[in-house]
This record gives C-alpha cells, sequence and structure tokens, in this order.
C-alpha cells in the first residue's frame, strides 16, 4: 500500500519536531565545564560560601528538584563582620543542587528570557564556579574546609 502525505504537512510537522525538541533539550546555555564542576562539587564534603544575606537570599532554591540544605550564621567576628555577611555551609551534593539552580537561572534559554533573579544568579554562578575549579585535595585532616567569598569590597587577598 502507497501513502502520499502532502509536502507542506510532512514539512510543518518535521519543524514542529525540530522546535520541541530544541526546546525540551536546551533548558539553559550552560556555560563550559559546568559537568565537570558539578562532578568536582559532588566529592566535596563540606563548603562555605561567604556571602551577603540578600544575594543569599535571592538565589537560594526554594523548594523544586534543586532545594538546598545549608547551615547560615552571621559573621559576627573578624574583617568580614558588619558588612551583612552570611557563611553558608553546606554539602558537596547541596552544592550541586545549588549550582544547578544558578545555571537554570543565570543561564536561561534565548527563548525563556531572563528571570527576576538572573543578574544576581550570574553574579553568584560567576563567583562560585572558579572558586569550585580551583579546590585541590586535602593535604591533612585539619585543612580548612574550602571556602568561597563573594563580596566586592574585600580584597582578593583577605
Amino acid at each position: 500500500m502507497l501513502t502520499i502525505r502532502h509536502p507542506r504537512r510532512t514539512v510543518r510537522a518535521v519543524a514542529l519536531a525540530v522546535l520541541l525538541t530544541a526546546a525540551a533539550t536546551a533548558c539553559t546555555q550552560s556555560p563550559p565545564g559546568h559537568d565537570e564542576r558539578l562532578s568536582k562539587a559532588a566529592g566535596l564534603a563540606r563548603v562555605s560560601l561567604v556571602v551577603s544575606k540578600d544575594l543569599w537570599n535571592e538565589t537560594k532554591p526554594d523548594g523544586g528538584a534543586n532545594e538546598v540544605t545549608a547551615h547560615t550564621a552571621v559573621i559576627t567576628k573578624g574583617p568580614k563582620a558588619g558588612r551583612g555577611l552570611v557563611r553558608v555551609t553546606m554539602s558537596g551534593t547541596n552544592l550541586v543542587a545549588y549550582l544547578k539552580e544558578l545555571d537554570h537561572n543565570a543561564h536561561p534559554h534565548t527563548l525563556d528570557g531572563e528571570k527576576q533573579n538572573t543578574a544576581a544568579s550570574r553574579r553568584v554562578y560567576d563567583a562560585v564556579a572558579p572558586g569550585v575549579d580551583r579546590i585541590k585535595a586535602a593535604r591533612a585532616a585539619d585543612d580548612p574546609q574550602p571556602e568561597i567569598i563573594i563580596d566586592d569590597t574585600i580584597p582578593k587577598s583577605a
């Protein structure tokens, strides 16, 4: 049995299938090295982010697939005190969830458009990503846990 389809319908069907596939698979435009970064973060026992309380509240996941469990403490002593900073301590697997959430919000697909917290998420992702990339294996059991500071008013050497 020979079936002849209308050429315009076939073209439309193929075009629709391509668009749906592209939309389903291209949720974000992740930066280079993102998957390797997630793998590295997953292997961390603990990591601390030092960030303003408002920036943390703006970018932390609120439930959903990328829920993050973290301990948050206001920094009250030392050179970072009095700046509105908090120390957010989490496990590596929670950092993976946080990085996924940041990536989703910071690098949205062009069809999705920017989110309300895209700029904040991009700032945090751009600080956390190289911080994770720089983490080296501990040399001794008492080595401090990795710390990533996100405060543009603190010099890099602080």
